[in-house]
């Protein structure tokens, strides 16, 4: 990943998250009347697994958002600083 002050650099570089989606809606397998134990196993990881995987999206989508604030922030702190070097304020 390429650091960078550039607010444009920045927000191409997590642009890609926001179109992350989950297929489905986030719908949970469920089973009819099955009595086989470990297909009930798997039911109840898939969907732990997709409550994680919700969580982590959706974490992932607010740290990009993140990186683009950040990227204004340092791109104002650098133009002051090379307006201080240049005489300017």
């Amino acid at each position: 990943m390429k650091l960078s002050s550039n607010v444009g650099a920045a927000h191409d570089a997590v642009s890609g998250f926001a179109d992350v989606d989950l297929d489905g809606g986030g719908r949970q397998v469920s089973l009819g009347s099955s009595t086989i134990g470990s297909i009930h196993d798997g039911a109840t990881v898939a969907n732990t697994l997709l409550s994680s995987l919700s969580e982590l999206v959706a974490g992932v989508k607010g740290q990009a958002g993140n990186v683009t604030s950040l990227a204004t922030e340092i791109e104002q702190r650098d133009s002051r600083d090379a307006g201080s070097w240049s005489g300017k304020p």
